[in-house]
């Protein structure tokens, strides 16, 4: 019970219901009982004529309830302070500050809306987005992809400072060609080097320089004007080499920003099934004359 109440705060959170309310949902809905009756099982705490019961406690915490003596104490005294203020606003508030019967009832109705949506989300939301449909969003909103920060795709690898191949490594690093790129990774896996080369990654820059020791003076300058650097590091030399960049401020490329372009796609699907399955049963209700207007706006 106290978890299915716990359930209902949260929801009511989302709605946006006052906390004046969730109080008085949570206050008629848990624990409360006769003034001559008390609950059956073994009671932990007791205000007023409100009882915690070991019951509640195992729904809430498990069997195991005794073992997490520390979660079981934070609980009984949020729920005794919550019993406490409930019981000192229906001793002190006027009757009519105390009849919530329109809150509730359109509290109630939320939940049922917001139920109903989620199982017509869950049958009928076609959650397949297509590339087409991704390139068309994203060129149609590119000032929305913004690039905040210099990003890179690039490859470096740790070589010894007297690599007896440490030339042709550097060279071979910044391959263009099949034939090239064979021949750096046949070399790096023999040599046993620890190598990074993924060419469809954006990464950005200042993530590079936490795994790198290397330093550029002028970020823009350099990735405008240069794709290759060393950075010493004891007695080896990490080359880095920048197979493409994007500066900060320019627009992030597709393949960086298609997951959110899909969910953002996904949710104004949402918006017009649920905005759509409004109108219909709106329509419906008014052809079926459920719905009876009395006041006539002029």
């Amino acid at each position: 019970m106290i978890k299915e109440i716990l359930n209902k705060h949260l929801k009511a959170i989302q709605f946006g219901w006052p906390f004046v309310l969730i109080l008085v949902i949570i206050f008629h809905s848990c624990g409360m009982t006769n003034e001559s009756a008390k609950p059956k099982g073994i009671i932990v705490a007791e205000v007023g004529d409100y009882y915690l019961t070991v019951d509640e406690l195992v729904k809430v915490f498990g069997k195991d309830w005794q073992s997490k003596k520390n979660k079981v104490d934070d609980f009984i005294r949020i729920w005794a302070k919550g019993k406490v203020v409930g019981i000192e606003a229906d001793k002190t508030l006027p009757e009519k500050d105390k009849d919530f019967s329109r809150e509730l009832d359109s509290y109630k109705t939320s939940l049922l809306k917001y139920s109903y949506e989620a199982k017509l989300l869950d049958s009928a939301l076609n959650l397949d987005v297509s590339k087409e449909e991704i390139k068309s969003y994203f060129e149609l909103n590119q000032k929305n992809f913004e690039l905040k920060e210099n990003i890179i795709r690039v490859r470096y690898v740790k070589v010894p400072k007297k690599h007896k191949r440490f030339n042709q490594i550097k060279y071979l690093l910044q391959y263009k060609d099949t034939v090239k790129k064979e021949k750096f990774f046949s070399i790096v896996q023999a040599e046993n080097l620890f190598c990074e080369a993924n060419d469809s990654l954006w990464l950005k820059l200042d993530e590079l320089k936490n795994l790198i020791p290397f330093k550029l003076y002028n970020d823009e300058h350099f990735l405008r004007n240069y794709n290759y650097t060393e950075a010493p590091d004891g007695n080896a030399v990490w080359m880095i080499y920048f197979s493409a960049n994007r500066l900060k401020k320019g627009v992030a490329p597709i393949e960086m920003v298609k997951d959110k372009i899909k969910a953002i796609i996904i949710n104004q699907r949402k918006q017009v099934l649920i905005q759509e399955k409004e109108i219909e049963l709106y329509n419906i209700a008014l052809k079926n004359k459920e719905i009876k207007v009395y006041v006539e706006n002029k």
